[in-house]
């Protein structure tokens, strides 16, 4: 029996030491023949990205080791072996570590990245004006352009050295990104500096570079292409909407039964499928989860039960700081999710070409995050427009355990700042600062909220209505009361004096066009006013406040006024 390759990503070390190794290798040959000089491969963490590229440098390097690949699939095709097998030089780097919190440390993080390849790489190349470069590289002496322009100073040297086209192998290209994207807020310039510096690196390197033969990057994201590849025309990508390369990562049904059945586990196939199957790659390829499937199995061979050895394994290794600030961010994502959580699908737009500095404006962008990261199935069911799904129950517990106390925690963050800043409103008569976060806050919560089209002035009534009567505690909530000339839309008082002396009125109103939010706003105000609506909030002994909420589809104003 194999041992298991938990935590192994390199390919030698895994055939040497005879590991169970899940035959990938006409991922190479994919490598050839799909279209494209440079190829961006976008999967979920722990689908064996890091091993593939470390496959694909073993296979293409001159200076690999022989007979690694003899008996696999790859060796089948003579011809294929023949023409590029060992005949190119090679390098490989990997950003799946450079994940710093703030731009000198990732600076510094990256140096010490390209000193380790520009290091390698001198002790192969004679080149003495190459070598004097690299000493003053590997001794921090040059600028940060120089390190910008590293890799590509190291093609041309090869390709000199030489006399043949470098294959260079880019691992986790998107981490240093997402790294500074989510600490952006401690670090301001963090990610500008970042997304520079990775553009101008990767430009170098990629686009018109006469020594370069092919390019690959991979990474779980694709949202960054807007800023890093803006200057380059020529890459292919090929991400888990693409069914080309579908089962190069991931194991597929037929992997697991030979892996089950080499371990004496075959009655565990079931329970692997619920668990760790289930993800969508293109229109047809479901997979397993590799890091999921090898440590439970390593459980099972170890003594534990079926119901001992099922874990969530992957939810707990990669960082969710991009998907968890963004939903943080986004409170009111709860209905859908609980819909989700109920094993049902939803139709969310899906922007593939999403870039990371878009995410504030586009918070719908979540949904693209979360596919991509392996978190949601996606089928396309007309043009951006897909139907999505949690794949199985280890990402289910992720939802359940993680994402439900993110929402939670937010949402009772954003109630108590309403309750204590409407409290002291009603107890002191300043409205200025509630009226503007009151703004706010709606305005962030129509943002995900279906208002429908039949009668949208009382979904707009019933969403204020709902609001308050959560933040409410000691204090009245009522809808539709008579007073004076009329009906109150919302009244808010005080149940008792010790509470407050003023009660509130909203009155509120909807108008087709935006431009005209301040004065249906006025018009509201006016409305409380000469119909009297504070009436009986006087009779019982408290001041009146009147709002006017006026809404435009998603846009919201908000007036108010003393009532004298």
């Amino acid at each position: 029996m194999k041992k298991l390759p938990i935590g192994v990503n390199d390919f030698e070390e895994m055939i040497e030491r005879n590991y169970y190794f899940v035959d990938k290798t006409l991922l190479i040959k994919d490598i050839i023949e799909l279209p494209g000089k440079i190829k961006l491969i976008t999967r979920p963490r722990r689908f064996g990205k890091t091993l593939n590229m470390n496959m694909i440098k073993e296979f293409f390097s001159s200076e690999g080791k022989e007979g690694l690949f003899e008996g696999l699939k790859i060796w089948d095709d003579r011809e294929f072996v023949k023409e590029h097998y060992h005949r190119y030089p090679v390098i490989f780097v990997t950003f799946k570590e450079v994940k710093d919190v703030n731009w000198g440390d990732g600076i510094e993080h990256l140096k010490t990245v390209i000193s380790n390849i520009v290091e390698d790489v001198a002790e192969r190349i004679e080149n003495e004006r190459f070598q004097r470069w690299a000493r003053k590289i590997v001794e921090r002496k040059l600028p940060i352009s120089e390190y910008m322009d590293s890799l590509r100073k190291i093609t041309q040297a090869f390709h000199e050295d030489v006399g043949k086209k470098v294959i260079i192998l880019i691992d986790e290209y998107d981490v240093p990104i997402e790294a500074a994207y989510a600490y952006r807020k401690k670090d301001e310039e963090y990610y500008e500096k970042m997304t520079v510096f990775m553009r101008n690196m990767l430009t170098a390197v990629l686009k018109d570079n006469p020594d370069l033969e092919l390019g690959i990057l991979t990474g779980v994201y694709r949202v960054a292409k807007e800023s890093i590849f803006s200057g380059l025309n020529n890459v292919s990508v090929f991400t888990i909407f693409d069914d080309r390369m579908g089962t190069r990562f991931g194991f597929t049904e037929e992997e697991i039964e030979q892996l089950l059945k080499h371990y004496g586990l075959s009655e565990d196939r079931e329970i692997l499928k619920e668990w760790y199957g289930g993800y969508l790659v293109g229109e047809r390829v479901y997979l397993y989860n590799p890091w999921s499937v090898i440590n439970y199995i390593d459980l099972r061979i170890s003594g534990k039960s079926p119901e001992k050895a099922v874990q969530p394994f992957w939810i707990n290794t990669s960082s969710n700081q991009l998907i968890k600030e963004q939903i943080e961010g986004n409170p009111y994502l709860k209905q859908t999710l609980d819909i989700l959580m109920e094993g049902k699908e939803v139709i969310q737009n899906i922007d593939p070409w999403l870039s990371l500095r878009e995410l504030e404006e586009a918070p719908e962008g979540v949904w693209t995050l979360l596919v991509s990261g392996g978190y949601l199935n996606a089928k396309r069911v007309d043009f951006d427009m897909y139907s999505l799904k949690i794949p199985n129950k280890e990402i289910l517990y992720f939802f359940k355990k993680t994402v439900a106390r993110w929402l939670e925690d937010v949402l009772n963050v954003r109630v108590s700042n309403l309750y204590i800043s409407l409290v002291q409103m009603m107890k002191e008569g300043r409205f200025e600062g509630f009226c503007n976060f009151l703004e706010k806050f709606i305005q962030s919560s129509l943002s995900y909220y279906d208002i429908g089209y039949e009668e949208p002035e009382r979904v707009y009534k019933a969403f204020l209505l709902g609001m308050l009567s959560i933040a409410m505690n000691g204090y009245i909530v009522e809808s539709e009361m008579e007073s004076g000339y009329g009906r109150l839309d919302v009244v808010v008082y005080p149940k008792e004096r010790k509470y407050g002396r003023y009660g509130v009125i909203f009155e509120v109103k909807r108008v087709e066009s935006e431009k005209k939010l301040e004065e249906v706003a006025k018009e509201a105000i006016e409305q409380v006013r000469s119909r009297k609506y504070y009436v009986k909030v006087k009779e019982k002994g408290y001041d009146v406040i009147a709002f006017g909420v006026v809404f435009s589809g998603k846009k919201v104003m908000i007036l108010c006024e003393k009532m004298r």
